[in-house]
């Protein structure tokens, strides 16, 4: 189960403290508005202080100056506080727009749509934000209805009893045209922050959807790394471990007849060294990472009953008797081709470290339903080179080898009479799972 950590833009509660804990971009965000809100403040401010000065200015001058302190002073406190703030200016709206102001605060009221620019403006922010949405609309979009219509006039007209279509008609000395544009314009305050709020969500939601997929990208491309370190870990052992194994045994087999037979050393000598030479190219080969089938100069690649050939032939020309039954046909797919060269190569290389045998069996066919690789050898068991760590990773490469085309391993000791101290090593590997992984028949 994936879990994706989103950064609050607000802060990040913090145990320890039992607080929250404002984050470094929410610091910067919220430092960054209030720079922003100063400037736009002391802008206007000195446009009422030019009025002033070139004797232009509004008769309700107060007004004015009162609505950019609770403009500048509800941008400031809305993002910390958006409920409080949101009350606190719709009660100052109202009370200038709608109350009966005593004479003394006459400079207070300033009529439509500026009257509204400090409320719409935190609603604006609130909305855009992430505050509430409902309240903040309604209580401004109402607001707006009460402050641009002249309802005062239309409710007197009524009340004197004139027909509902002759109140609708009743001139009340405003434009009509700037009552429908004030309305709109107050619609599409709430609209537009409405917009902008669900294009900031949509773009958080992309932006932890980014994140995400580079989590994961970067857990794929462990992943990946991980398992090709696993195969040339697995590649190293099985193309080595088998030469090295039998280049030992050569070494071991010199030195028991180098003082009664000193003519046999400078042939063993030779071999030891084109087996070290042929260890070195595996080697190198592994560390290339080229996983390509062994060729004979001037010719195609070895079918896979050669290459059989050549992995027993390196066993016989140590001294080992090795009976052979390979029936293969037609092309054989890459992977199963290397899974078995794998098993058998492994197997045989058991045989030396671990058997005092002198002998093995190889049986290698492809039936009908299945292929199927035995390799088995009379024992008894025994350290050949006891000094040697064990455990080493030889059947759990074999057994991770067959799980991947589909089949299923089986080691333990051989099950024939008066051979229980043999071993025996059978891989199945069904056709149709071979197939059902983009193998293709033999």
């Amino acid at each position: 189960m994936r879990t994706v950590h989103t950064t609050q833009a607000r802060g990040a509660s913090d145990p320890r403290l039992g607080t929250t804990r404002a984050t470094p971009g929410a610091v910067v965000r919220r430092h960054g508005r209030l720079l922003v809100i100063v400037a736009l403040g002391a802008t206007y401010f000195a446009g009422l202080a030019v009025a002033l000065r070139l004797e232009w200015y509004p008769q309700a001058l107060p007004g004015y100056l009162y609505l950019g302190v609770v403009a500048v002073v509800g941008s400031a406190t809305v993002d910390r506080w958006p409920v409080e703030t949101l009350v606190n200016v719709t009660a100052f709206t109202a009370y200038t727009t709608l109350a009966p102001l005593p004479p003394m605060l006459w400079g207070l009221y300033v009529g439509p749509p500026e009257a509204l620019a400090p409320l719409a403006l935190v609603v604006f922010l609130i909305i855009s934000g992430r505050g509430p949405v409902v309240a903040p609309a309604a209580a401004f979009l109402s607001l707006a209805v009460l402050v641009v219509l002249p309802w005062r006039d239309i409710a007197a007209a009524g009340a004197t009893g004139l027909p509902v279509t002759d109140v609708l008609l009743l001139d009340t000395g405003r434009d009509r045209s700037l009552i429908v544009a004030q309305l709109v314009a107050s619609v599409l305050v709430v609209l537009v922050a409405a917009l902008l709020r669900r294009q900031r969500e949509a773009t958080a939601e992309l932006a932890a959807k980014n994140r995400e997929l580079v989590a994961l990208r970067a857990g794929e491309v462990a992943r990946i790394a991980e398992q090709e370190r696993s195969r040339i870990a697995r590649d190293v052992h099985d193309e080595v471990a088998h030469h090295v194994a039998a280049l030992v045994i050569r070494a071991q087999a010199a030195l028991r007849v180098a003082d009664q037979h000193p003519e046999h050393l400078v042939p063993a000598m030779r071999d030891i060294a084109e087996g070290g030479q042929d260890v070195l190219g595996r080697i190198r080969s592994v560390v290339r990472m080229l996983k390509a089938a062994p060729r004979i100069s001037g010719s195609g690649p070895l079918s896979l009953e050669d290459e059989l050939g050549v992995v027993l032939d390196r066993l016989r020309s140590i001294g080992y008797e090795i009976e052979e039954s390979i029936s293969v046909s037609g092309d054989v797919p890459s992977s199963l081709r290397t899974t078995v060269l794998a098993v058998v190569q492994e197997s045989l290389t058991n045989v030396m470290l671990h058997s005092s045998a002198h002998s093995a069996r190889v049986a290698v066919s492809g039936g009908a339903s299945s292929w199927t690789v035995d390799v088995t050898d009379p024992g008894p068991a025994r350290e050949r080179f006891p000094d040697v760590p064990r455990g080493g990773s030889g059947i759990a490469s074999m057994t991770e080898r067959v799980d991947g085309l589909g089949g299923r391993l089986v080691t333990g000791a051989g099950a024939d009479a008066g051979a229980s101290a043999g071993w025996t090593v059978r891989a199945e590997i069904p056709r149709d799972a071979l197939l059902a992984r983009g193998g293709r028949a033999a």
